[in-house]
């Protein structure tokens, strides 16, 4: 049997199959609103339609990075290795006040249940709940060991939420962890002159580390949905947990249809002067389309930003749902 090149191209995977989809014309166009990278990828659950704008390149995860955390530390309560009933004690080196409705209770509360924990993390983007669970989930060894358990590749998780955000910031002496106090980031944060915090974050956007690749954020969102992950209640839970996200209101949800439902987690790291590293949203629309949207070195303020991103989104919307 003979094929024209046309149809063998439409065998071929990734982006050559969707070489000639409009949506990538409608991307385009958004993406040149940026001085940034932008990366999206979008996946129709049911039909398998994808569709890829620098999908295979490399983007800092920021608080995206909570949703895998939050999917390996379901995977340890089915494993039995983790009580769902049971509670966390966050030691001040865990406390990071900033975006932390548990550091505003600590330390009148140091226990907190596990439940609410992760939560708290995905729907409201809880720092100290970020920092304390990576710690409770094996650090970098334990989230790559589940990266390859789960056959993700182009994800991970090197480092706990206040290194990355030191990292970010330029700072390099860092008193041991006996020496810690829930402020002390902050402090020393700013004492970085800012042509080196600038220099930071610049380096912060181009670190392998703690990053992912838009593709590889919907092949995790595929799984996750469809139950790979894990066992049905507890992927339950994870749908209901990301459908309260709180954060990010004007990024994939913001230019869809009212009452669209969107199961979500937003990411957005720290910002030197007008430069910010990296600000995202992946999820799933209406339980059918997957859907991952990431800027990475951008100048341009982040109402524009998410203005971008929720472009971004309703142009996969209006093609694939």
């Amino acid at each position: 049997m003979n094929l024209s090149r046309r149809a063998w191209l439409g065998l071929l995977p990734g982006i050559c199959a969707a070489a000639d989809d409009p949506l990538l014309g409608d991307w385009r166009r958004i993406a040149a609103k940026t001085d940034g990278v932008v990366g999206a990828s979008a996946l129709h659950l049911s039909t398998g339609r994808q569709v890829s704008w620098n999908g295979g390149q490399r983007f800092p995860l920021a608080s995206v990075c909570k949703l895998p955390l939050a999917i390996h530390i379901l995977a340890m309560v089915d494993e039995g290795k983790l009580p769902l009933a049971g509670e966390i004690e966050v030691p001040v080196y865990d406390v990071v006040p900033n975006v932390s409705p548990l550091a505003a209770r600590w330390p009148r509360e140091r226990k907190f249940p596990l439940p609410e924990m992760l939560e708290l993390m995905i729907a409201q983007s809880d720092n100290t709940a970020v920092q304390t669970l990576f710690r409770a989930g094996g650090g970098r060894d334990g989230m790559a060991a589940r990266f390859r358990q789960w056959g993700i590749d182009g994800m991970r998780l090197d480092r706990s939420e206040r290194q990355c955000g030191l990292d970010a910031a330029g700072v390099s002496d860092v008193p041991p962890v006996e020496q810690w106090t829930p402020d002390m980031a902050a402090k020393l944060s700013a004492q970085v002159p800012a042509p080196e915090r600038l220099a930071a974050m610049r380096r912060f956007a181009a670190d392998p580390r703690d990053t992912a690749t838009p593709d590889a954020t919907i092949a995790l969102l595929r799984k996750a949905f469809a139950g790979e992950l894990l066992t049905a209640p507890l992927t339950a839970r994870l749908i209901a947990m990301m459908e309260k996200t709180s954060t990010g209101s004007g990024r994939i949800r913001g230019l869809l249809p009212a009452g669209t439902v969107v199961a979500h987690k937003t990411g957005t790291t720290g910002s030197a002067g007008a430069f910010n590293a990296g600000t995202n949203d992946v999820g799933v629309i209406g339980g059918k389309l997957a859907i991952a949207v990431y800027v990475r070195a951008s100048t341009r303020g982040l109402p524009k930003t998410e203005r971008l991103i929720a472009e971004v989104a309703r142009a996969a919307y209006q093609r694939m749902a």
